[in-house]
C-alpha cells in the first residue's frame, strides 16, 4: 500500500470515529433529557400527591384548633406558630397555615336583592375611604366601584360611572367579553375592569381578595397585621391612622375574647359604626406548602374554609413548578 492509499485510509478511520463520537454524544443528551424528563414527572406526582396531604393534614390542625374554641383565634395560636416540616427522602417539605379572613374583599362592594346585586353601601363607604388613603382620584374611585357592581350585576343599566356589555363587546375591548354577571372568584379578574388600570395594581394584589363564598367585609383584629393598617383604618368612618396604629401596637398577645373587652382597652378611639364585621376568631384559612428536592422547586396555595358544621373545605388551589 503506498502512502495515499494509507493517507485515505486513515481520513476515513477518523472520519468513522468523529461520526460515532457524534452519534454517541446525540444517544447522551437524548438519554440525559429523557432521563431529566423522568426525574420532572416523578417530582411532579410526589409534589402533587404532598400537597394533598399537607391540605388534609392542615385541616385536621384547623379542626382540632376550633372545634372546641372556636370563639377566638390569635397569631399565638399553634395553628399559626408550629410549621408542617418533613424530610422525605430528601425533599424538603413545608407547610404554613395563615389566615387568610384579613382583606379586603371586593365582592363586599355588593350584596343579594332578590335576583340580582346592588351596592352595600358600608363597604363601599370603606373602599373610598381605603383609595382616599393611598391618593386615588375621587372621579377614579367613583369609576372602579360602578364598573365592579355592574361586571357583578345581572342587569343591563349602567350606573353613572359604570359599563355594561356595550362596552365589553364593543371595538374598544379586546378580547370581546360580556361583563361576569356574578360575583368574581380571583382577585386577577379585576383586571377586566377598565378603571382599575388606572391604579397601581400592587394595591389590589397584596390587600385585597375575592371571595365569592363570603360577601361580607370582615376582620379579625387579633391576627391582623401592621401591613393592614390602612384596611383596618377604612372600616371605622371616624378613625385616624394614628389611632388604628395605636390598636395595632397594643392588641394582647392572646388577642381580644369579644368588643368589650376591646372597647374597654381603647375607651379614647371611637369604635363605633365600623363598616365590617369586628371578629376575633377566623373560619377562612390560607395554606401554603413548598417543595424542594436537589434542583426542583414547587410550591401550593389553597384557601380553605372551615364551615358551620365543623368542616373543612378547599375551595381554590394555585400550583406552581409543575
Amino acid at each position: 500500500m503506498n502512502f495515499s492509499n494509507k493517507g485515505i485510509v486513515l481520513i476515513s478511520i477518523l472520519l468513522i470515529v468523529l461520526l460515532l463520537s457524534a452519534i454517541a454524544v446525540t444517544f447522551g443528551n437524548k438519554y440525559l433529557l429523557s432521563l431529566k424528563r423522568a426525574q420532572y414527572i416523578e417530582f411532579q406526582s410526589l409534589s402533587l400527591n404532598t400537597f394533598g396531604n399537607i391540605e388534609e393534614l392542615a385541616l385536621m390542625k384547623i379542626d382540632k384548633s376550633l372545634r372546641f374554641n372556636s370563639n377566638q383565634l390569635s397569631k399565638e395560636n399553634l395553628l399559626f406558630k408550629e410549621k408542617l416540616n418533613f424530610n422525605i427522602n430528601g425533599a424538603e417539605i413545608i407547610g404554613t397555615i395563615k389566615d387568610a379572613s384579613n382583606c379586603f374583599n371586593i365582592n363586599s362592594l355588593v350584596k343579594k336583592n332578590k335576583n340580582n346585586f346592588e351596592e352595600n353601601k358600608k363597604s363601599t363607604d370603606a373602599f373610598r375611604k381605603y383609595m382616599n388613603s393611598v391618593d386615588i382620584d375621587t372621579y377614579v374611585i367613583e369609576e372602579i366601584i360602578d364598573q365592579i357592581i355592574d361586571w357583578i350585576d345581572s342587569d343591563s343599566n349602567p350606573r353613572e360611572y359604570g359599563l355594561e356589555d356595550y362596552y365589553y363587546t364593543g371595538p374598544l375591548h379586546s378580547p370581546k367579553e360580556y361583563s361576569g354577571g356574578r360575583l368574581f372568584i380571583d382577585i386577577e379578574e379585576l383586571k377586566s375592569i377598565p378603571a382599575i388600570r388606572q391604579v397601581d395594581w400592587k394595591i389590589f394584589g397584596n390587600h385585597f381578595c375575592a371571595y365569592s363564598f363570603e360577601s361580607r367585609l370582615k376582620i379579625n383584629i387579633n391576627t391582623i397585621d401592621y401591613d393592614d393598617l390602612l384596611f383596618l383604618n377604612s372600616v371605622f368612618p371616624n378613625m385616624d391612622l394614628k389611632d388604628t396604629e395605636y390598636i395595632l401596637q397594643n392588641i394582647p398577645v392572646g388577642g381580644f375574647k369579644n368588643l368589650s373587652s376591646m372597647k374597654e382597652t381603647f375607651q379614647d378611639i371611637d369604635l363605633s359604626q365600623a363598616n365590617a364585621e369586628i371578629s376575633f376568631t377566623s373560619n377562612v384559612f390560607d395554606i401554603e406548602t413548598t417543595i424542594q428536592f436537589e434542583n426542583f422547586f414547587s410550591s401550593s396555595k389553597s384557601i380553605i374554609i372551615y364551615g358551620n358544621n365543623k368542616k373543612g373545605y378547599i375551595v381554590s388551589r394555585i400550583y406552581t413548578g409543575i
